[in-house]
């Protein structure tokens, strides 16, 4: 058969048992099936290949045997566990789930394993990628492996990202790329066939879908493009960010309809509005007067930047109005959720402070919607209508 192949001693090295004989590849033992004949050993060329990191096919029909290695230069070792798929040299055409080499000087294998729209915090380290309100982020999850000799260094210039809108623009990453398993900056060198799990994001409008993805060596004269077609395959925003208009699920709305005690991402703080009530005592200052009463919503305030937020009177934007729009009077200070202290403060990373903003409602006025922003971030609604 024409699928299997005469190796040579000098890529291969196989025991002299006959029963069972052993295949050593660059010093390690691999998993082939050998064929012993008149002394010679012929092995299969398809799983040979695709252990060495290249590819090949044979058309029976043709009678053709096509043999593609990774780069010629003699720089490529096998994946130690042989668990990474079959790499393919980059095409137009990129298909998630299988393996690429990328990059012809210092080659690098890619697999891209899913594609998510996200409107959260991202962290990369110390770092915090946040989208603003008109904006989204297409978040990758990825694969590399180091198919050389030789360490190969990975971090935020190893690949360039490109995502094209649908109204075809460009939207290049900014090289923000973190390691899965511990949520820092990548930045490491991978010792020959270790593989890394790694993510990064790109910054695209809230609205619409985002149909293609280029990944691509950071020197455009160093290989080619891979291009994936992403329609129907990334994962849609989860409700209620998600635009029930759209039936793709890829667009974000820029106000999101909210409910108490479920946390949002803002900016800097992830928020939890914890209840709403109506009071007619001094808070931190004189009593209600005229019938008047106050409106107190507390919030429970999350940093989750890599640094000490401040939380003080201008962090959020907030606004109460009644049916009609009409909107009641926000007081410039908040207040701590326990005393009736003002509270201006810095809030270390993944602590958690509670506060309190306060509206003057006048008599016989009913609040309906309760609206808060962080900054620039997406607006977060709760119907306050049903307050006691």
């Amino acid at each position: 058969m024409l699928r299997y192949l005469l190796v040579m001693v000098s890529l291969v090295a196989v025991s002299a048992a006959v029963a069972a004989p052993t295949v050593i590849v660059n010093g390690e033992t691999v998993n082939l099936s050998v064929i012993d004949r008149d002394g010679k050993a012929f092995i299969d060329i398809v799983a040979l290949m695709q252990l060495l990191g290249g590819k090949a096919t044979y058309n029976a029909t043709a009678g053709k045997l096509y043999i593609n290695s990774t780069t010629g230069t003699g720089t490529t070792a096998p994946p130690k566990s042989g668990d990474f798929g079959t790499p393919q040299l980059a095409g137009d055409n990129g298909q998630i789930g299988q393996v690429y080499t990328l990059r012809n000087s210092n080659p690098i294998y890619f697999r891209l394993n899913s594609v998510a729209y996200s409107v959260s915090q991202l962290r990369f380290g110390k770092l915090i990628v946040i989208p603003e309100a008109d904006e989204k982020l297409l978040v990758l999850h990825y694969s590399l492996q180091n198919p050389q000799k030789i360490e190969a260094l990975v971090r935020f210039d190893t690949l360039k990202f490109t995502a094209v809108d649908q109204m075809n623009v460009n939207h290049d990453g900014k090289g923000w790329v973190g390691d899965e398993q511990t949520q820092g900056e990548l930045g490491m060198k991978l010792k020959p066939a270790q593989r890394i799990e790694a993510y990064a994001c790109i910054v695209v409008p809230a609205k619409g879908v985002i149909p293609k993805l280029m990944v691509m060596p950071p020197n455009a004269n160093d290989g080619p493009i891979l291009r994936y077609d992403l329609r129907d395959k990334v994962t849609a925003l989860p409700a209620p960010f998600a635009d029930p208009a759209d039936p793709t699920g890829a667009t974000a709305l820029t106000v999101v309809p909210a409910q108490a005690n479920a946390t949002y991402p803002f900016k800097n703080f992830d928020v939890k509005v914890e209840k709403w009530e109506t009071v007619t005592t001094a808070l931190d200052g004189p009593a209600p007067q005229n019938g008047e009463s106050y409106f107190v919503v507390t919030l429970s305030c999350t940093n989750k930047t890599g640094n000490d937020a401040v939380l003080r009177f201008d962090t959020f934007i907030a606004t109460l109005t009644d049916a009609g729009g009409l909107q009641f009077k926000l007081h410039r200070d908040i207040l701590a959720a326990t005393s009736n202290a003002s509270f201006s403060q810095r809030v270390a990373p993944e602590t958690t402070a509670r506060i309190r903003l306060y509206f003057t409602v006048p008599k016989d006025a009913k609040p309906d919607t309760f609206t808060i922003k962080e900054g620039t971030s997406r607006s977060y609604a709760y119907d306050v209508s049903n307050q006691e």
